[in-house]
């Protein structure tokens, strides 16, 4: 299929590469609730929580809640509610663990209040109100916590589609304006990509939109970014490894009338470009997705084919397990996936976007290969060689990092001699 060729260009690394890593989704079970327009977010014990949407089987804004449990791939109610019943709030995970869900529409107008939901007491309280009543805006947290909301639609403004954003401070429980949007536009998602910057593409203005855009927190400006490869309102978007981001669903008429799709694909934040990867297993618009612990994205609710959905899917990653094994001053790894097995200092920082410090006992060495066995030579530095000779030992860490996957890493004990 041309999709799983497309996923190879993008997931393997060039020239190496010889096998193909599984890039699919597949269903898990469905929500307790049908949801168009819900927002979502992950809690500190990689949970889910889904709030509000809309449901169109009796005609209900909800203000009900429920949590998504990916050890069972499962969702269940919670008895907390917010204060009203809202369609498309804004949402996002805040550093102390609560979620922010601000603004939506209620049914008859959008409102600017918001709420926080605790997970220590399960409950949502009242926060400061946005300074625009706004729905459907890109929403997502900047690396010091706050919040950026940028965009959306506003019945309070003469039904217009803004290009204003604003941020929460989730010290001050407060809202201060943020820099315009190039471009107005609502229903596109904001995605947090390398370098803490946040990705917002596609959307609607009076027709559907491709453009994309990349705000970036150290200038204080959005920049344009190659476009989505194909016009969309309302697709989903999540953080996945390495800086990059999915894009799937959504809704066009490039058939000649709206439809939904199922297209997905990846932004790259290091070259600000997307390539294709396939499709969901369902077809869906104003949808929620989030990025699991595991490295999963859960793609949930929306609505297809004229009602809101309760079905839910996640994209798996490819598995990250290895076994390690010294032989003399190499490590030898059996893996299941293809990826890259690397060996560095102890002290060096390993996660997907974080800055690397230099080792300083032992020199970084990596090389790409699998599945099967993957041989990487140890190098210490002259502190390292020195360490070893006096110490009769030393520490190194293996780190194994399958394409399109998540880091997991051991340590391993070099011993004089050997």
């Amino acid at each position: 299929m041309l999709w799983c060729a497309l996923a190879v260009a993008l997931l393997a690394v060039p020239a190496t590469a010889s096998a193909v890593n599984p890039v699919s989704f597949s269903q898990v079970g469905n929500l307790t609730t049908q949801r168009e327009s819900p927002g979502a977010a992950r809690l500190p014990d990689g949970r889910v929580l889904v709030v509000g949407g809309y449901d169109d089987s009796p005609t209900t804004y909800l203000k009900t809640a429920e949590i998504f449990d990916p050890k069972t791939n499962s969702f269940s109610p919670i008895g907390a509610t917010l204060a009203t019943g809202v369609y498309w709030p804004q949402v996002a995970a805040l550093p102390d663990g609560r979620v922010l869900v601000a603004g939506g529409y209620n049914g008859a107008t959008d409102i600017a209040t918001a709420q926080v939901f605790n997970p220590n007491t399960g409950a949502f309280s009242p926060v400061g109100s946005m300074l625009t009543a706004r729905d459907s805006a890109a929403t997502a947290p900047l690396p010091d916590g706050r919040v950026l909301i940028s965009g959306g639609f506003s019945t309070t403004s003469g039904n217009e589609t803004l290009t204003s954003s604003e941020i929460f401070n989730p010290q001050t429980n407060t809202f201060s304006p943020g820099p315009p949007l190039p471009e107005a536009k609502y229903g596109a998602p904001g995605v947090v990509i390398s370098s803490g910057r946040i990705l917002i593409p596609a959307g609607y203005n009076n027709d559907y939109l491709s453009s994309a855009f990349v705000f970036d927190p150290a200038s204080n400006a959005f920049n344009p970014v190659a476009p989505l490869p194909y016009p969309a309102y309302a697709p989903v978007g999540a953080s996945l490894p390495q800086g990059r981001a999915l894009v799937a669903g959504g809704a066009n008429d490039e058939s000649g009338s709206r439809d939904e799709v199922s297209t997905a694909v990846i932004f790259d934040g290091a070259t600000n470009s997307f390539s294709p990867i396939g499709g969901l297993v369902h077809k869906r618009e104003e949808a929620t997705a989030v990025e699991l612990k595991d490295g999963r994205v859960l793609v949930a609710a929306g609505w297809a084919d004229g009602t809101a959905l309760d079905t839910a899917e996640v994209l798996s990653v490819p598995s990250n397990s290895f076994k390690s094994k010294l032989k003399g001053r190499k490590v030898k790894l059996s893996v299941s996936t293809e990826g890259v097995a690397q060996v560095t200092d102890v002290s060096t920082k390993v996660a997907t976007t974080a800055k690397k410090k230099s080792p300083k006992l032992v020199k970084t060495t990596s090389k790409h290969g699998g599945p099967g066995t993957i041989v990487v030579k140890i190098k210490l530095s002259k502190q390292g060689s020195a360490k070893l000779r006096q110490k009769g030992k030393l520490k190194v860490r293996v780190v194994y990092t399958p394409d399109g996957g998540v880091a997991a890493t051991k340590k391993l004990k070099l011993r004089a001699g050997k």
